[in-house]
């Protein structure tokens, strides 16, 4: 497709003018960080660090900053466990209720976000009875995050040649190692 030069400054405006609109605002954020006054006013009449200082020091910051690394640590281990089973079990072999397994796995991404959480909560609370704290906030996570590593590991396994797993094992690999691709293909 041709694109004449006017279009093609007119596409590099609009697209200037879209990532200022949507980036300016992060890094006047930013540049709030480093204000030395409790009143926010533009421009900035003096930079300081003291804020950072503060959130440093301040007990409830360290204890949130723990809490989500916790939280997106632990999501991030379980989705990578069973987004990448669920991806081989989807792209490698052929059995009943394939699709379904894999609507339902890309299902909570589908759904507004807002429906997935309360339905988690009611599950939580009242389904099971667990008290809502870390673990059920780890659950919540690691059910957007497995969508991703799904999306994206079946996308890769069904680019990947089964001739990949030949080639390995002829060059000496063992079953372990020829896994990824060993299954049979779906082609």
């Amino acid at each position: 497709m041709s694109v004449s030069p006017t279009a093609r400054w007119l596409l590099r405006i609009a697209t200037g003018v879209t990532l200022a609109f949507l980036y300016f605002p992060l890094v006047v954020i930013g540049l709030y960080a480093f204000n030395g006054q409790r009143v926010q006013r533009w421009p900035i009449q003096e930079f300081s660090t003291e804020w950072f200082s503060k959130a440093l020091h301040n007990p409830g910051v360290r204890d949130a900053l723990v809490t989500s690394l916790k939280a997106g640590l632990g999501a991030t281990a379980i989705a990578l466990v069973l987004g990448t089973l669920a991806s081989y079990a989807v792209a490698r072999y052929r059995f009943f209720g394939r699709d379904t397994i894999s609507f339902l796995v890309v299902l909570p991404i589908a759904l507004p976000g807002i429906v997935t959480g309360m339905a988690l909560n009611t599950t939580f609370t009242q389904v099971l009875g667990v008290n809502l704290g870390l673990f059920t906030i780890i659950v919540g996570h690691a059910t957007f995050c497995v969508v991703v590593v799904f999306n994206n590991v079946v996308a890769r396994l069904r680019r990947t040649p089964g001739s990949f797993v030949e080639a390995s094992e002829d060059l000496g690999a063992h079953s372990f190692q020829a896994w990824p691709s060993r299954c049979p293909s779906t082609r």
